[in-house]
């Protein structure tokens, strides 16, 4: 690759191309229709790992795969993320479930260090985009956290029995509103309702702990991922949450800036920019995947600029972020930018 057009990766901004992520639900009707595609459906590649410099996981006996891993356009040239950025520090995805999803919950990171092999666990943060009904489900919901304190062993017969319906009774439940942002720490259960577009944006990795496994196709050694119960239990958040504290990990997606409660910015950060004349974004020097939401117009750094509507996707390396702007064509452009937070 030619000296100037190295150059140009690090001070332009890329398209992210679109990265469809097989995974064992079906869904996606809603990343289609906000992507703008002819015919919107339902696949078994529900989740779009926009700009992602992470694979997808795979159990300890199986060789890594490259699923997972995103690409970037610029100029007609593609290049793999991660080979551009080798550690952005998050990974953004849209994701859209034809069904609700099984209770699980996921390593923090002093868990993954030990356990894992990882600097990164995984707190994530959902953004509901919009919202959909589907035939013989419930209207589209959320649920998180155990209302009361549960018993490690108690925890462990619900596993072992599958006793699904104990489980879920024992959680939250909250309905999945457009324009609402949740924070959800590391460690707490929670399961997505099926029906809604979420930009989830969340550390780098793709540790899962299945607590539901009952009408999904989970192995059952693949649930708590090759180390046993009796380590991963260690791993989830058993305490319960009051009415107060689990609405406290919820913002307003529909303002200007900051979308999420202060306790993210130690993982990632997302804003929102909606520009009717050229305006700075005073970003950090940091990977941002953006995410265009409405209107269109340009992303402008001392590189050169790259257009961009609404269901687009784009990439700004870390040191043109600090010089970047966006700007309107007629009208107004509204995008999500999305960063890392502290490096563990």
């Amino acid at each position: 690759m030619a000296e100037a057009t190295r150059d140009a990766w690090a001070t332009r901004p890329w398209r992210l191309l679109p990265n469809r992520v097989s995974r064992f639900y079906r869904g996606g009707l809603l990343i289609d229709r906000f992507r703008g595609a002819a015919e919107p459906r339902d696949t078994d590649r529900p989740e779009d790992w926009v700009g992602s410099a992470t694979r997808a996981w795979t159990p300890p006996d199986q060789p890594p795969t490259d699923e997972g891993l995103g690409d970037a356009e610029l100029d007609g040239v593609v290049r793999r993320v991660i080979d551009v950025v080798p550690e952005p520090g998050v990974l953004v995805k849209l994701l859209d479930a034809g069904n609700r999803l099984p209770v699980h919950a996921h390593p923090s990171r002093a868990f993954a260090v030990t356990y894992l092999g990882s600097r990164y666990g995984k707190n994530e943060a959902w953004i509901i985009l919009a919202t959909r009904e589907l035939p013989g489900e419930p209207p589209p919901n959320l649920r998180l956290g155990f209302r009361r304190d549960i018993g490690r062993d108690e925890l462990r017969r619900w596993i072992d029995d599958q006793d699904v319906g104990t489980l879920l009774g024992a959680m939250h439940e909250r309905p999945a509103r457009a324009g609402d942002a949740w924070f959800v720490p590391a460690g707490i259960p929670h399961a997505i309702g099926a029906g809604s577009l979420i930009l989830e944006v969340q550390e780098p990795t793709d540790f899962s702990i299945v607590l539901e496994r009952t009408g999904f196709p989970v192995a059952a050694e693949e649930a708590h991922l090759g180390l046993g119960w009796d380590v991963m239990l260690d791993a989830i958040d058993r305490r319960g949450w009051t009415d107060d504290e689990l609405d406290a990990l919820r913002a307003d997606a529909t303002r200007q800036g900051s979308l999420l409660v202060p306790e993210a910015d130690a993982f990632f950060r997302v804003r929102s920019v909606t520009a009717t004349e050229p305006a700075p974004l005073g970003l950090p020097a940091a990977y941002v995947v953006g995410a265009v939401v409405a209107g269109s117009g340009r992303v402008r750094t001392r590189g050169g600029a790259h257009d961009v509507r609404a269901g687009d996707t784009f990439g700004i390396p870390p040191s043109a972020a600090g010089d970047a702007a966006l700007e309107p064509d007629d009208g107004s452009v509204e995008a999500l930018l999305c960063t890392g937070g502290d490096r563990p």
